[in-house]
Order: structure tokens, then sequence, then C-alpha cells
């Protein structure tokens, strides 16, 4: 009688939430696990010691990104796939899932601090693929997952983690990494992962060009896995999308204040640093070349974040010319921090 009613209760839940836009629904154990290739597990009890079950659930997202080109005179950065989906998605998955069973009469909380990937493959309702990304079937990795604890006993999987439907000879994820961050199957090398790098992660020399105009996550690995080919864009999301623009120009980046950034720029990339997204600015600028960010950059080499003066020291030896070779002298005369004077000279040798 009791696994008819968990029965029965997931059932309930499941359609609930699909009904309500949710694309993917599962439960897992309330047992710990660990992310995929991490040897520390994460305990759910740590949050609710009375912790039955884990529900996990995943939205589409595909759709969601509206890109505008650079033009001459108008360089343009670009965020990553799904940047303004990303939080309010989550926060969607959260609240539908805490309102059904708080309505039954059972505690939830939000499952902060899980492996959400890992709790999605254990579930049942998602594979790892060889880029340590999940995906699902019909909506390939375009899955923004979000998890909730709660003491409703619910019919549980528990698929072993490591658990993967990619072909054993595909390699088209790892192939299309500008970093080489993807050597290995289901492995990351984190600091040579872009993604990490426009997270405010220093960005070695001999990776910025590979950078291109991205300046917040990439998604190099997923466009070019085969399960994300030929998808049908969600046309209608069930909740509101975060403002600013998917591809914001880079000279207001590069001048703006906090204002600025909090209109032009989605939340979930601001939670970066406003810094970290003006040093992405400035490595896409001198990746596009075109002069019109010169003024940008000259401003740049006065902030107060290091990072950020050499990132504009780097791009202004890209672009060289008379105004950008003035200013790095000028700037080297005055420049305290060894590494930005050492891409000032080297910026100055190569323009």
């Amino acid at each position: 009688m009791l696994i008819g009613r968990a029965a029965a209760l997931g059932r309930d839940l499941v359609e609930r939430a699909v009904s309500m836009g949710v694309d993917i629904v599962g439960c897992t154990s309330a047992s710990p696990f660990a992310a995929r290739g991490a040897a520390e597990e994460v305990a759910p009890q740590s949050t609710m010691p009375e912790v039955q079950s884990v529900v996990v659930a995943g939205c589409y997202t595909y759709g969601a990104d509206s890109y505008h080109p650079s033009s001459p005179g108008v360089p343009r950065g670009r965020l990553g796939p799904w940047t303004r989906v990303s939080v309010p998605a989550s926060g969607y998955i959260v609240q539908v899932l805490t309102a059904f069973l708080q309505d039954r009469g059972y505690r939830a909380l939000p499952g902060h601090g899980l492996p959400l990937k890992a709790a999605a493959v254990r579930a049942g309702i998602a594979c790892y693929g060889k880029n340590s990304i999940v995906h699902a079937d019909g909506l390939g990795s375009h899955l923004e997952l979000a998890a909730v604890l709660t003491d409703a006993k619910l019919v549980c999987g528990d698929r072993p983690i490591e658990t993967s439907d990619c072909p054993d000879d595909c390699r088209a994820c790892m192939d299309a990494c500008p970093t080489g961050a993807l050597a290995e199957p289901f492995h990351l090398t984190q600091d040579k992962c872009i993604c990490h790098y426009l997270w405010g992660a220093p960005i070695p020399a001999e990776h910025r060009s590979k950078v291109g105009d991205l300046i917040f996550r990439c998604g190099a690995c997923q466009q070019a896995c085969p399960r994300n080919q030929q998808l049908t864009p969600r046309s209608q999301f069930p909740f509101p999308l975060q403002t600013g623009d998917d591809s914001p120009e880079l000279l207001p980046l590069l001048r703006g204040g906090e204002r600025y950034y909090e209109h032009a720029v989605p939340g979930f990339a601001r939670q970066a640093g406003r810094e970290a997204i003006r040093r992405n600015a400035a490595i896409a600028a001198g990746n596009i070349g075109d002069p019109v960010v010169v003024p940008g950059l000259v401003e740049c080499l006065a902030v107060e974040q290091a990072e950020t003066r050499a990132a504009a020291a780097w791009a202004l030896g890209r672009l060289s010319g008379t105004q950008a070779r003035a200013s790095l002298r000028s700037r080297l005369s005055s420049e305290q921090d060894e590494k930005v004077r050492a891409e000032i000279i080297h910026a100055l040798g190569s323009s």
C-alpha cells in the first residue's frame, strides 16, 4: 500500500509539473552522492535531516537566446547558451515542485548545493555526455535543472552516476573544444575551460584568441553534440526571461558603470562580477579588432582591477594604431603591477 501511495504521488507530481511547463521530472533517494568524477559526496540530510526523497527536474531551454552579429563600428560580445533563462528556469522549477508537495502536507526545500547533473542521471531522466554535461531524449543538453528535498516517500531511482548513452566512437564535443579541456571522455580540465575563464579565472595568453567574442559561458561542446542537432526551439516559456542583451555592444561594456550593467547584462552573467565581464569584453574587443573600442580600452587601463588593465593592454596591442600605442606608453610610466607592466611591454612590442 505504501509503495502504491508513493507511486501515485509521484505520478501526480510529474503530471502537475509537466502541465505547468516543466519538461522532465524524476526522483532519487536521499542517500549521499557525488558528481561524476568527484570524490566528496553531498548528503541531502545536511539541508533537511528528515528528507526521504530528492525530486529533480529540468526545463528545456533551446530557443531562449537571441544574438545579433557584430558590424563595422558596432562590435558585440556574446553570451553563452541560455544565460537569460538559467536563473528564472531553476527558480520556476523549485516553485512548481515545492507548491505541489506543500499543498499535500509535505515539507519541501530547494536542493541548493546538490550536484544536479548527477541527481538527474541517478533519477533516470538524463545521461552524462562525454563533455560532462547531461542530456535527455529529444531535449539534448539544453536543460536547466533544479532539485527539491522532501519528506514525502516517493518511488526513487538510483541509477549509477556513470550512466551514459554516448556512442563509443563519438568525439564531436571533444574535438570541438577550442582549448583541449575535453581531452578525455567525461573529464573536463577546468583550468583549460573557456567557461571557467569567463567566470573570472585568469585567461592564459595562448587561449585568449580562442575565446573569440564570448563574454560569458561557452557552449562549443554543446553546439557540436549530435543530440543537439535539429532541435526545435521552444516558442514559449512559462516564466519571464531575465532582461539584458545576449549580444551586448562591447564599447558600452568597457565604459559602463553599475547602472548600465544592471540594464544591459542579465543577472546570471552579473554573478561573475562586473569586472570579470569588463575584462572579458576587453578580450573580445581585441579578438574582433574593431578600432572603435580603443577609447574604451584606454579607459580600462586606469581601472582598479589589474586583471582588467592587463586585458585592455593585450587588446590594445592587437588593435595597434597611434592612440593605442601612445596610451600604452603613457600607462607604462605609472603602472605598478608587474604582470600588467609585462602585458604592456609585450603589447608595445607586438603592435
